[in-house]
């Protein structure tokens, strides 16, 4: 009888050490479980915010100083995100669409741009914004130098400029197509007076800068000959002053 209760009471020890191994393995394994689908979640969702950086500047983009680093980040987050997702495939095209896009080469700059609309125009302002705050995480995570976040700050102060200057630009392109050119002449000297009082230095801005002063040699040329040739040279260049002053309200 004296056996019998002991060999029930170690078969229940028996059955309750299961019992607490099995719960506790299954214990582990769910958390294993929930950790990787954090991983997974937080992975997937880094991607997707790199990745709209990137398509956010896909028009605008005269450079790749920015978008590199931006690639360097986003495929380094895709494989990482290949040892949590459950869709492998899926991951795999991404990083080859990742590398060929980053094989592509940045648009020319062009100083005789479309129209951007208000909300575009805002949408633009507000990507910049964001991007900056990415490329300021990225420099505190050690993964660019503070001489290439520098840099990449340099540029997008000049996109934001660009973005600033588009109607003029436009504007002014408008009326020096069509012959208006004292309108014309107007809006290029307010352009040149946004440029010359911004401290940015981008080879964008040169070539801006270049190819609105050469619009105002095209426009002011033939009034120089025209004093060049008036029996009343100082009339003239009165009014070709006179010309020359830009609104205050401009």
């Amino acid at each position: 009888m004296a056996t019998l209760q002991i060999l029930t009471i170690a078969f229940l020890i028996i059955i309750v050490l299961l019992s607490v191994i099995i719960g506790s393995r299954a214990h582990q394994k769910e958390k294993e479980i929930t950790e990787r689908r954090v991983k997974q979640l937080q992975l997937s969702n880094r991607a997707d915010r790199v990745e709209q950086h990137i398509r956010g500047l896909k028009d605008i983009n005269t450079d790749t100083i920015a978008t590199d680093v931006l690639y360097d980040f986003y495929l380094d987050t895709l494989r990482e995100l290949l040892q949590y997702t459950d869709d492998p495939e899926k991951i795999e095209v991404r990083i080859a669409t990742a590398e060929e896009g980053r094989d592509n080469d940045p648009i020319e700059f062009n100083p005789e741009p479309d129209l951007f609309s208000f909300q575009e125009k805002t949408n633009y302002k507000e990507r910049l914004t964001k991007l900056a705050k990415m490329l300021l995480y990225l420099r505190r995570k050690g993964r660019i130098s503070n001489t290439h976040y520098q840099a990449c700050y340099e540029y997008l102060r000049w996109l934001n400029l660009w973005i600033q200057l588009n109607r003029q630009m436009v504007q002014a392109n408008k009326n020096f197509a069509s012959g208006d050119m004292r309108v014309a002449q107007t809006l290029y000297g307010v352009i040149l007076s946004h440029i010359k009082s911004d401290a940015t230095e981008r080879p964008e801005k040169n070539a801006l800068k270049n190819f609105v002063t050469d619009r105002m040699k095209q426009i002011l040329s033939p009034k120089i000959e025209a004093m060049k040739a008036s029996d009343n040279p100082e009339e003239v260049l009165s009014e070709l002053l006179h010309n020359l002053e830009i609104p205050k309200n401009s």
